[in-house]
């Protein structure tokens, strides 16, 4: 049996000697035992278990299972078993499959749904359940399941991407299982929290409440003029309005229509006691970017007028950006330029993102992506609503930064799934309970020049009606309880 004691997240490294101890799904995909610790304290995460306690846990690692010994007055076991042999080939093939697992009553829900595992628990018994008074079992490799979904692990397999190079959701194991609508892995925490009461029977359930973070991808500005877009306008705002004052933009101070709508969403976001967050771009002219420079001084009038309301700003790397670190450093050198010394996050432009742009990014300096959500549909692409530090496989570690993932986008809602305004405000509100029932992070993203359209102008304005009673969401404190 090998065993290491963790002092701190992430553990220490370990050399394992025999390599049929550290099973693979491929070249880069070793699933060691920090890569199950890591996903262990992310449960606990999620159960409201405090670090300090977590810490203190030993851990014993066995080609069959992973231990951890509790020593709180008396000795308690949680026990993990290892997926077999068997199942970790069928996965490494691309056939995936989950389970669904019943849970005891009272967390408001009967079962979990656990991927990437054999598809039925053993002898049908809940996902954790007690041998004795001091020895708590899961039923099935969690940790494992985890760690997959967490590290979107089904975007390094082979399979057909979109247009855009993107991995659809219809490619996903949680929309061919029906599950993309649920944080599975905030559930696993609701799950394990109820368990250790089990086992701990002083064991204090820990509050948990819903924030919000409301973002903005800031792609047309009306920067460089186009008159082309700038007769559409007249057309989609039915006002002239908005294109007479991008004529006027390219002879005088007036900002362009698209720049002005930064100021205005941001504004009718305050007004709902909500803080928005806008990303800017550095993209070069090109059929996906329009190629505006944000260091324009009609963008920095607008990005120091943000700064004055405290609305963030952050970066959006252009299209080409995807799988190109030296495009990506160069865009994002010039936003620090734009922005200044501060902390930056943001999101891939059209979310073209893979498992890779997490490494990309933090070799950037990046302190948290927020790209992980389907274009063509909303719900929990990575499986939670809960800001985390991923797993990267390639370097047998967590990322230095975090992953702030997306629910829902405008051209989503409207758009790919041609939802009506009542429709749109119903999805929303279905999430937002899951969301709430977890304690996680709603995060929405609607375009700047969205809101110069009237049908998604109006809709916003009644998502934030069912918005307005939640707290924000303040990154930058989760960025200092994960890093510290």
């Amino acid at each position: 049996m090998r065993s290491f004691a963790e002092p701190h997240v992430p553990p220490p490294r370990v050399t394992i000697q025999v390599a049929s101890h550290v099973p693979c799904l491929g070249p880069s995909v070793r699933i060691t035992p920090q890569a199950r610790y890591y996903a262990v304290a992310e449960l606990c995460r999620r159960a409201g278990i405090t670090r300090e306690f977590f810490r203190s846990w030993k851990v014993s690692v066995t080609p069959q299972k992973t231990v951890f010994e509790i020593t709180n007055g008396t000795q308690k076991y949680i026990t993990f078993p290892h997926a077999t042999a068997q199942v970790l080939q069928t996965l490494a093939a691309g056939q995936l499959c989950s389970a669904n697992v019943h849970l005891a009553q009272g967390i408001g829900i009967d079962h979990c749904v656990v991927p990437f595992v054999a598809s039925e628990p053993p002898q049908d018994r809940p996902l954790f359940y007690l041998t004795d008074q001091n020895h708590l079992e899961c039923a099935l490799d969690l940790p494992l399941s985890i760690l997959l979904t967490l590290s979107r692990w089904e975007e390094t397999l082979e399979t057909t991407r979109d247009a855009h190079g993107r991995f659809p959701a219809k490619s996903s194991i949680s929309r061919t299982g029906g599950f993309l609508d649920r944080p599975i892995v905030d559930e696993y925490g609701l799950a394990f929290e109820q368990a250790m009461g089990f086992l701990f029977s002083s064991w204090k359930k820990t509050p948990r409440k819903l924030r919000i973070k409301v973002s903005h991808d800031a792609d047309q500005i009306g920067i460089p003029f186009r008159w082309r877009r700038a007769l559409r306008h007249s057309v989609r705002s039915r006002s002239v309005h908005n294109s007479l004052r991008d004529f006027s933009s390219r002879f005088s101070g007036v900002e362009p229509a698209e720049l002005n709508s930064v100021r205005s969403i941001a504004l009718a976001t305050k007004g709902h006691g909500l803080n928005s967050t806008v990303y800017w771009k550095a993209a070069p002219p090109g059929p996906e970017d329009s190629g505006y420079d944000p260091r324009d001084s009609k963008v920095r009038q607008v990005i120091d007028w943000l700064d004055e309301m405290g609305v963030e700003s952050g970066v959006h790397p252009g299209y080409y950006t995807f799988h190109s670190p030296e495009k990506l450093r160069r865009e994002v050198a010039i936003l620090r330029e734009t922005l200044g010394d501060r902390p930056l996050g943001g999101r891939q432009h059209y979310l073209r993102w893979s498992p890779e742009t997490w490494i990309d990014w933090e070799n950037c300096g990046l302190a948290y992506d927020s790209s992980v959500g389907y274009a063509e549909q909303i719900g929990f692409k990575a499986g939670t609503c809960i800001p985390y530090r991923p797993w990267l496989f390639p370097l047998n570690r967590q990322a230095d930064l975090i992953e702030i993932p997306l629910m829902a986008m405008d051209r989503t809602l409207l758009g790919y799934m041609g939802l009506t305004k009542d429709q749109a405000i119903h999805s929303i509100g279905q999430l937002l309970d899951r969301c709430r029932m977890v304690g996680g992070v709603f995060t929405i993203l609607w375009h700047n020049d969205s809101f110069l359209d009237p049908f998604y102008r109006d809709v916003y304005l009644g998502l934030l009606e069912i918005l307005t009673d939640f707290e924000n969401y303040d990154w930058q404190t989760e960025h200092d309880s994960l890093f510290n």
